[in-house]
């Protein structure tokens, strides 16, 4: 009995690593052939007008068929301007795009471009950049400055508000930033702080709180602040606005009286 469970154990496995064998003959691991992009770009890379015509060009490399080659423009803004079908013209796939800016937003756009395969495979992203510039750029102009209260306690915590309208002649994308700076009644300067034109949408960074603003996008940026300034005196406000080129918009001042 002890002889023949000897002799039945390898046959039992002999039968098993057959059996084991003949099924992993059935499974083909599936090849995947992801397309290249190896090389793009666009040109020209600089533009000094507000109207935009690049040529898009991309050259890739696939085992299978080609069902796409895109390139998305983004703006300086970070937002999507348009999404282009490259056509194949023998070497690359190319286009040329053209669009005409509503506002002279200046800056550096990025262009992405992504080719896919009839199967549905992606290929590597490739990055690349055109710049716009406004040699002739005109600064910003703020105008009806308000800063309230006129006049507070000092140690009496309440709402300071900071209102100003700021336009620009290229066309509002182009202020970057609107800010005031001051002075504090023994000299001291204030910490700049930000003013925006947001609708009060979103916490401001770092503060976990709105802007105060009342309307989106209507050149009235706003910054409302809760506090109690701490010295008796003139508190000095100093609003102006910054353009993307780096130019300043004339200044306006205002001032809160703190008294005892």
């Amino acid at each position: 009995m002890r002889k023949l469970k000897y002799f039945l154990l390898p046959l039992f496995l002999g039968i098993l690593m057959y059996s084991c064998e003949k099924d992993d003959s059935n499974i083909i691991d599936p090849v995947l052939y992801f397309p290249v992009i190896d090389t793009a770009g666009v040109t020209p890379d600089l533009l000094d007008t507000s109207f935009i015509s690049v040529t898009l060009k991309a050259k890739v490399t696939s085992r299978d068929p080609i069902a796409s080659v895109i390139a998305k423009i983004v703006s300086p803004q970070d937002s999507s301007i348009a999404e282009v079908n490259l056509v194949f013209d023998g070497t690359y796939y190319s286009a040329i795009y053209t669009k005409q800016l509503d506002c002279f937003l200046i800056g550096n756009y990025k262009v992405e471009f992504l080719a896919s395969t009839t199967k549905g495979l992606n290929s590597n992203l490739v990055t690349s950049n055109f710049g716009i510039i406004n040699p002739n750029n005109i600064p910003p102009v703020v105008s009806n400055i308000v800063v309230t209260p006129d006049s507070t306690q000092s140690g009496v915590d309440v709402f300071l508000i900071f209102m100003i309208s700021a336009t620009d002649f290229n066309g509002n994308c182009d202020i970057m930033n609107v800010f005031y700076t001051g002075t504090s009644p023994n000299g001291t300067s204030l910490t700049p702080r930000n003013l925006f034109d947001d609708g009060s949408c979103c916490p401001i960074e770092g503060t976990g709180v709105p802007s105060g603003d009342t309307t989106a996008y209507d050149n009235k940026f706003t910054r409302k602040l809760f506090g109690g300034p701490p010295q008796i005196g003139y508190y000095k406000y100093y609003i102006k606005a910054v353009d993307r080129t780096g130019d300043t918009s004339n200044v306006l001042s205002d001032s809160i009286y703190v008294y005892p």
